[in-house]
């Protein structure tokens, strides 16, 4: 399974409820999917995750909007098989929340693993 860790901007656009966590580093989009409904993961030409965006994020989290204006955290991203595993940690002032996703791989990415860590 190949590996990468990238550095990874946050921002959370508090009017709108919306995460974006994206690395930093320069790629080229190759394909966006939905994995569960508001929550998009977008892939290099690489296959690689590089951008998770999160609609309704305090609804999904299941936090006070509050909380998501500046966590620290990390996202792993773990393709194998037919699934991606998708987990997003955050450590909050008062306690920490993690959210993982699974869904099926049906657009037939090959196996990886990233990990960005929010800067």
């Amino acid at each position: 399974m190949n590996f990468k860790e990238f550095e990874a901007e946050y921002t959370y656009d508090y009017q709108l409820d919306v995460i974006n966590i994206e690395v930093k580093q320069e790629y080229i989009h190759n394909k966006s999917i939905e994995l569960e409904f508001g929550v998009f993961l977008d892939f290099d030409e690489d296959y690689i995750p590089v951008n998770l965006e999160i609609v309704s994020a305090s609804k999904v989290m299941g936090v006070e909007k509050d909380c998501l204006i500046n966590p620290k955290g990390n996202v792993n991203i773990v393709i194998r098989g037919n699934t991606i595993d998708v987990e997003v940690i955050f450590n909050f002032k008062k306690n920490n929340e993690s959210l993982q996703l699974i869904t099926l791989n049906d657009c037939g990415f090959p196996n990886s693993q990233t990990s960005f860590a929010l800067v």
